[in-house]
């Protein structure tokens, strides 16, 4: 389940440190936790203590839930379906805990539940399969544009919307963020292009920096996490310090303050 994510998972540790990433679910899925955890609650709550735990641990999920304000670079814009869905099925769970319907059901609930999970994850499949091709037609498109070679790319769920996807394209020159959707581009072709957000490599003046904020035991733990990593040197007008400023172009982007996806490295002006 770790691999079917787009956060990714190291399979060959201890012997090989690389990434391996899915892609087809995002990293928390509501839908998941509701379907799972929902036939978790209804096969397992036969005493009061457990009933507690059960309720207590869907008011936390709920208040997350409830709380995560939508971002666009994050693409948890599919979150307020997702907050109906899952108040409406807590309910549903209540109701059949209620009714005793665990108990005429028994282990063909969990068989149901696994079974979801294979069918969703073969529906989001198909829809990765369809975002991927609509993506490398815009990212060919976007190269062209800007006289760029594409490199590599990839296409990642958001949160909870299987109709929106986020692609991350790298070029030789640039990196590039968009949405398209499993049926075509959100939004025209031309459309999607112009709003394509552009991110430029670091130019040969500011590889030196980078490279000595790069040996920061936190950059390099970063940079061996990032898919798309980017540095950019805030600041030409270098006195003492400059700041160097690192992240994952997946969850941020550089000068963004986001958990554990951004870095800003202070580095002497005589690394220059």
């Amino acid at each position: 389940m770790d691999w079917t994510n787009n956060y990714g998972v190291r399979l060959l540790l201890p012997w090989d440190g690389r990434w391996f990433y899915g892609d087809l679910v995002f990293i928390v899925d509501p839908y998941l936790l509701l379907v799972l955890g929902g036939a978790g609650f209804l096969l397992t709550s036969n005493t009061r203590w457990r009933i507690a735990g059960w309720s207590l641990l869907a008011l936390a999920i709920m208040f997350v839930v409830l709380r995560v304000s939508p971002q666009r670079v994050a693409g948890t814009s599919g979150l307020t379906a997702a907050r109906v869905i899952w108040i409406t099925g807590v309910v549903i769970l209540g109701v059949a805990r209620s009714f005793k319907v665990q108990r005429r059901v028994g282990r063909g609930l969990a068989v149901a539940a696994l079974s979801f999970v294979v069918l969703y994850w073969s529906a989001l499949a198909w829809a990765h399969h369809g975002a991927y091709q609509n993506a490398e037609h815009q990212s060919q498109a976007i190269a062209a544009q800007h006289g760029e070679s594409l490199v590599r790319l990839a296409v990642m769920p958001t949160a909870a919307n299987p109709f929106q996807w986020l692609s991350v394209t790298e070029t030789d020159r640039a990196i590039y963020r968009f949405f398209v959707g499993p049926g075509g581009a959100v939004g025209d072709s031309g459309s999607s292009i112009a709003q394509a957000e552009r991110f430029e490599k670091p130019s040969a003046q500011s590889e030196q920096l980078i490279s000595v904020a790069s040996r920061d035991s936190r950059a390099q733990s970063l940079l061996g996490f990032a898919r798309f990593p980017l540095a950019r040197v805030e600041g030409d007008n270098c006195l003492s310090q400059t700041l160097v400023q690192f992240a994952d172009l997946r969850y941020t982007e550089p000068g963004t303050s986001r958990g554990t996806f951004s870095l800003n490295v202070p580095v002497d002006c005589s690394a220059r």
